[in-house]
């Protein structure tokens, strides 16, 4: 965690040292390696960022009167070429962070996707005996599966869903690859940055597919939990591999607006619409049915717990990475 920014005025003062014209010259054969990434990430808004040029004399003094060079909250430093400087810094010590930080999320990944897979034959047989169905028989089968379930909504789909699950961990894989090869061949040295990109956006992904897969299948432990299970298969089966981001090191910005998107898609847009209703009624509806005053808060109460833990190891997530910045 001794990578702080304060620290990194100098993103080792060696580094820092070298002289302006010297400096403006990597920045400017970054952004021609990077144009793509500037065009969509950072470009639109970097000449506004760029509200000064910080320098130090040959001495490694620094010019300025300030002992540090200012900085935006999350955005990094005011003189944006600092902020190349520091990013090129930040992804070769947070090596080791990084690359542990995908081996977790493959791991658990991996877990959650071999249990499921158990169950594939299943799902493949429900999906062949649904093809020979009249239409009416399809209607009743559709009718009879409980609602928050895969096969109530797409009958046909289960080999898609295990496509795009399998995608996922494949992008995973794939990312660790390309994370391993930019830290060791030559060739990706100027372009390491690229991982600070790329790595967010597999997280968005993995947000994105099971997000809609969750909100399909939110009812799938009913018959073992009950109609609030939903908790358990959110805490448990779709947000557990992004407790990786505990061990990855990414810009404090990015980790707000990764858990951000989490919160949204997780806690809001998916609990409020789905085809089998408001999931946060449920929770009402269990507390309520017990009955009594104490009994209803007390359930109440022991089934917002794990939700407000799950809120809390969120905003955990980005003061880490506040932290470790």
């Amino acid at each position: 965690a001794g990578t702080r920014r304060g620290d990194k005025a100098e993103p080792g003062r060696d580094r820092a040292r070298d002289s302006d014209e010297e400096r403006l010259g990597r920045a400017r054969a970054r952004e021609k390696a990077m144009v793509f990434l500037d065009v969509l990430v950072n470009y639109g808004c970097r000449r506004w960022l760029h509200k000064e040029d910080y320098s130090f004399d040959e001495g490694g003094d620094k010019t300025r009167s300030s002992s540090r060079p200012s900085q935006y909250p999350l955005l990094g430093f005011k003189d944006r070429h600092l902020e190349d400087d520091y990013l090129e810094y930040l992804v070769v010590a947070s090596k080791a962070r990084i690359i542990l930080g995908y081996v977790t999320a493959i791991l658990l990944y991996s877990a959650i996707f071999a249990c499921s897979w158990v169950v594939y034959d299943l799902g493949m047989w429900a999906e062949q005996l649904y093809k020979i169905l009249s239409d009416e028989q399809k209607e009743a089968f559709k009718e009879y599966q409980p609602e928050g379930t895969w096969a109530k909504y797409f009958p046909m789909s289960t080999s898609t869903m295990y496509a795009f699950l399998c995608l996922v961990l494949l992008m995973f894989i794939l990312g660790l690859v390309a994370v391993v090869c930019m830290y060791q061949m030559k060739r990706f040295e100027k372009h390491r940055t690229w991982i600070f990109y790329f790595t967010p956006a597999i997280y968005l992904v993995f947000i994105a597919v099971n997000g809609f897969v969750f909100a399909f299948s939110n009812q799938s432990y009913n018959s073992l939990y009950g109609p609030t299970s939903w908790i358990l298969l959110l805490i448990f089966v779709y947000a557990s591999p992004l407790a990786s981001l505990f061990f990855t090191s990414l810009p404090p910005l990015v980790m707000l607006e990764l858990m951000t998107v989490f919160v949204l898609v997780f806690l809001v847009i998916v609990p409020l619409c789905n085809p089998a209703g408001n999931l946060w009624n449920l929770i009402i509806e269990a507390a309520t049915e017990l009955g009594g005053n104490y009994a209803r808060r007390s359930t109440l109460n022991n089934l917002m717990q794990p939700l407000i833990l799950l809120c809390v190891l969120a905003v955990c997530v980005v003061v880490v990475s506040v932290i470790v910045d």
